[in-house]
């Protein structure tokens, strides 16, 4: 499935690269349905927030992980695409 930055270009499907293009590129990737972004939580802290759209009968979900916690984030963000 493909996926792309806020700048619509494509991005490899490898959690290396999303990290990547979350901490040191645009901060956003989007999948279709889906997304994972850095969010600031306060001055000094981030978040890596995981935001699934699944329709028009489903509400909106939204996850937030520790920048720490990226692992997880990718493993809800691959999960919520792959459905």
């Amino acid at each position: 499935m493909e996926m792309i930055n806020k700048l619509g270009l494509t991005v490899m499907d490898s959690p290396r690269v999303v990290r990547d293009e979350l901490l040191r590129g645009t901060g956003a990737v989007m999948a279709a349905g889906c997304s994972i972004f850095v969010e600031s939580s306060n001055v000094k802290d981030k978040e890596i927030v995981v935001f699934r759209s699944p329709g028009k009968d489903s509400p909106a979900e939204r996850k937030s992980f520790d920048v720490e916690r990226f692992d997880q984030a990718w493993r809800q963000f691959d999960a919520w695409r792959s459905s």
